[in-house]
C-alpha cells in the first residue's frame, strides 16, 4: 500500500511536468495524510523511519508548509519543525534510539482552516518494558478483597427475558458485591442448554443503559454468555436517568476516590467481575473448563486484569485496552485511560494506589492464550501502554497492529475475536 502511494504521487509528479503546484490556501477541497514509508510499520532500533506526507486537491498535487511534532506515543516531544511541501509530497525522518513507539503529528494551514494528519512507526515494539512495577503485597492484597467478596452471599436475582433465535434461554443478572453495592448484567444460554464453555464480556467506559446484544452474540456461537456493566444501577435504565448520573455523580468516575486502595472506584468494579465470574461458573450449563475474557478499552484492561487475578480464566481477547501502566507519566512515556497520575507526582497518595489497579501487574500474573489488538495512533490506549501490558505475558499470544487506527473497534476486530474465542473454546466456528 506504501509503495503504491510512493507510485501514485511520482506519477502525479510526472503528469504535471513543470506546472508549478497550486498553493493550499487556493485549493477548494485539500487532503492530507502522512504514513510510514513501508507496510509493515515496523522498524529496528536506530533504524530510520520515513513519514511520507502528501498534500492534494483530488488528484492535483498541492505546494505548502506543514508543521510537524514527533513524539513518544504522544508523550516526551522528540523533534520537530517544518517541512516545505512541493508538488503534493514531503518527507519527515527520525530513527528511535530504544524500542517505542514514534508519533508523528502533521499540520498544514490551508486558508481559514487547518488539516492535520496522524502516523506512528513502531521500533522493536515487542522489546518495550513498561514502567509498572508490582507492590510486593500486590497478590496477597488482592487475594484478600477477593476473601472479603466470598464471604458475602452472591444473592443472585434473576430476571428471565424472551430469548432469540440460537440462544435457548436470557436472563437479567444481579448479584451482591462489596461494601453493600451490587453489579448487574445479562446472561444468554446457548441452544441445547449446554454444558457450554463460559464467556464474559465487559463494557467500555461510560455512563448509560446496555442491551443484551452482547450476551446473545456469545450464545448464538456456543458460549455460556455473560455481558457484565461496571456501574451499580439496572442495565435497562432510562436514557435520560444515565445522563442525570454521567453528568451528576458518576462524572470523573474513572478516577474518584483513588486517594485509597478500598477507596478507588475500580476497586469494587474489579471484585464485581470477579463475583460474575462466581454466578456464571455455578451455573448448570457450565462445562467447567474454564472462562474466557473479553472486551475493548476499558473493558480491555478488565479482560487482563480479571484473567491475572481470576484462576477460572483460561483465555483473553482484549482491543486496545485501557489501565495500563500508569506509571509511565514520570518517565516521558504515554500513560493508558484514564490518565489516574496524570498532573501528579510520584509521593501522591495516588501514585501508591495506582500498581493496585495497573493492568500490567495483573497481566504477569496471566500464563493463558491472550489475543490483543493494538492502533499504533491510539491517543487514549497509546500503543507503548498496551504493548506494556502484552509483552509481560507469559502464554501464547498473538498482537493484530493496525498503523492507521486511533482508538477504535474496527471490523476485523469481531470477526477475527471470535474466531480466535471459538478456537480456544473448542467451537466450531466464530461466524454468524
Amino acid at each position: 500500500m506504501r509503495a503504491e502511494l510512493f507510485a501514485c504521487i511520482l506519477t502525479l509528479v510526472l503528469l504535471t511536468g513543470c506546472t508549478q503546484a497550486q498553493d493550499v490556501a487556493d485549493a477548494p477541497n485539500p487532503t492530507l495524510t502522512v504514513v510510514q514509508d513501508r507496510d509493515s510499520w515496523l522498524y529496528s532500533v536506530g533504524e530510520e523511519a520515513v513519514f511520507l506526507v502528501s498534500l492534494t486537491d483530488g488528484e492535483r498535487p498541492l505546494a505548502g508548509e506543514a508543521s510537524y511534532q514527533l513524539t513518544l506515543d504522544g508523550a516526551a516531544l522528540l523533534d520537530e519543525g517544518t517541512a516545505v511541501i512541493r508538488d503534493g509530497e514531503a518527507t519527515i525522518r527520525y530513527a528511535l534510539d530504544r524500542p517505542g513507539v514514534v508519533r508523528c503529528a502533521v499540520t498544514v494551514a490551508a486558508g481559514e482552516k487547518e488539516l492535520s494528519a496522524l502516523a506512528g512507526a513502531a521500533f522493536d515494539p515487542e522489546q518495550i518494558e513498561p514502567t509498572a512495577t508490582m507492590p510486593a503485597d500486590f497478590v496477597a492484597w488482592w487475594d484478600a478483597q477477593k476473601a472479603l467478596l466470598a464471604a458475602i452471599p452472591m444473592d443472585a436475582r434473576v430476571e428471565e427475558r424472551n430469548a432469540p433465535a440460537g440462544v435457548s434461554a436470557l436472563y437479567k443478572v444481579s448479584l451482591a458485591n462489596v461494601n453493600g453495592r451490587r453489579n448487574h448484567g445479562w446472561l444468554a444460554v446457548p441452544d441445547g442448554g449446554g454444558p457450554a464453555p463460559a464467556l464474559i464480556e465487559f463494557t467500555a467506559a461510560g455512563v448509560g443503559p446496555a442491551t443484551p446484544s452482547r450476551a446473545i452474540a456469545g450464545a448464538q456461537r456456543g458460549f455460556l454468555a455473560m455481558h457484565i456493566i461496571h456501574h451499580d444501577f439496572d442495565p435497562e435504565i432510562s436514557p435520560e436517568r444515565a445522563t442525570e448520573l454521567r453528568e451528576g455523580p458518576l462524572s470523573g468516575y474513572q478516577r474518584a476516590g483513588s486517594e485509597s486502595r478500598e477507596t478507588y472506584y475500580f476497586y469494587h468494579v474489579i471484585l464485581g467481575c470477579v463475583r460474575a465470574i462466581d454466578y456464571l461458573t455455578s451455573r448448570p450449563e457450565y462445562d467447567g473448563g474454564g472462562v474466557f475474557c473479553t472486551g475493548s478499552s476499558q473493558a480491555g484492561g478488565l479482560s487482563l486484569i480479571i484473567a491475572g487475578l481470576d484462576d477460572r480464566v483460561i483465555g483473553l481477547a482484549a482491543n486496545v485496552p485501557a489501565m495500563c501502566d500508569h506509571t509511565g507519566v514520570f518517565h516521558g512515556r504515554p500513560s493508558g485511560w484514564p490518565g489516574l497520575l496524570r498532573g501528579r507526582e510520584p509521593d501522591d497518595p495516588v501514585a501508591q494506589v495506582a500498581p493496585y489497579f495497573d493492568a500490567v501487574n495483573f497481566a504477569r500474573l496471566f500464563d493463558g492464550p491472550a489475543l490483543v489488538m493494538v492502533g499504533l495512533i491510539d491517543r487514549t490506549c497509546p500503543a507503548m501502554t498496551v504493548y506494556s501490558a502484552y509483552n509481560v505475558l507469559s502464554g501464547p499470544k498473538e498482537m493484530l497492529v493496525f498503523p492507521s487506527m486511533g482508538h477504535a473497534i474496527p471490523p476485523e476486530w469481531g470477526t477475527y475475536r471470535w474466531d480466535w474465542l471459538c478456537r480456544q473454546a473448542g467451537l466450531t466456528t466464530g461466524e454468524q
